[in-house]
Parts: structure tokens; sequence; C-alpha cells
């Protein structure tokens, strides 16, 4: 079983490390992966303030500073006053924003596709159950 876990735990982070790759070189992707983190964390959890994103993605509020200041040139974020505290910031996904996260999801979908070609169509459906199986996902279907 041990040695199970492992070849898992090896493959899983190789098949993350081979989309991560993909992704970051594919002409299409909107964002660089770490800008993608980001915008994820401020889609999914609302407006943040720039600390709370420094703190998600373990990076200095520095670095946080300057991914916001290119994600915003480009309207995918934009600071917001924080009601409760005059004196601190906020950063809120835009619609470009959400469409920068869509388009990144679906070229995630089209690399993982490429991945699940080497499968038999039943050993997609079987990993797709265990996977959810793990997870405690309900399947969608």
């Amino acid at each position: 079983m041990d040695s199970d876990v492992r070849r898992i735990a090896a493959s899983l982070v190789k098949l993350q490390k081979q989309l991560n790759a993909g992704l970051a070189h594919h002409p299409e992707m909107p964002v660089t992966l770490p800008q993608l983190m980001l915008l994820n964390l401020a889609h999914h959890h609302g407006s943040c303030r720039l600390t709370e994103l420094a703190e998600r993605i373990e990076v200095k509020p520095s670095a946080v500073t300057v991914m916001v200041d290119r994600l915003e040139k480009r309207g995918f974020v934009r600071r917001v006053q924080d009601p409760g505290d005059r004196r601190a910031v906020r950063v809120e996904v835009t619609a470009e924003g959400r469409e920068a996260l869509r388009k990144a999801g679906e070229l995630r979908s089209e690399l993982l596709a490429r991945f699940m070609d080497r499968l038999e169509p039943a050993e997609v459906r079987k990993l797709a159950d265990l996977l959810e199986r793990m997870t405690g996902a309900e399947t969608l279907a």
C-alpha cells in the first residue's frame, strides 16, 4: 500500500507540474500562474485586503502589490476602499478578471484532455469516479 501511495503522490505532482508548464507557456494564457492564483483567491473569497492575499499565497505584501498593480493595469482587478477601515484597500476581481479566469480554466481543461487521450474512455470514467470518491465529490452527470 505504501508504495502505491508514493506512486500516486509522485504521479499527481508530475501531472500538476506538466499542466502548470503547459499553461505557463500557452500563447493564449491571459495571466501568469502566480497572477492566476491571486485572481482565483480574490474571486472565491470576494474582495480581499492585500495583506490577506499575501498571507494566503505565502508571499510578502510587496510582491502582492506588484501583482495587483499589473492585474489592475490590465483591468482584471480594481482596488476599492475597505468600508470597515478607511486606511485599508481591498482587491476586487472585475468582469475582465472573471473572463481571464474562465479562459485559464478552459485552457487547463484542454491540456488535461490531452493527458486523458492516453486513456481508454472506460479508464477516464473510472479515474473520474475514483477521484470523486477520494475527494468526496458527487458525480455531476
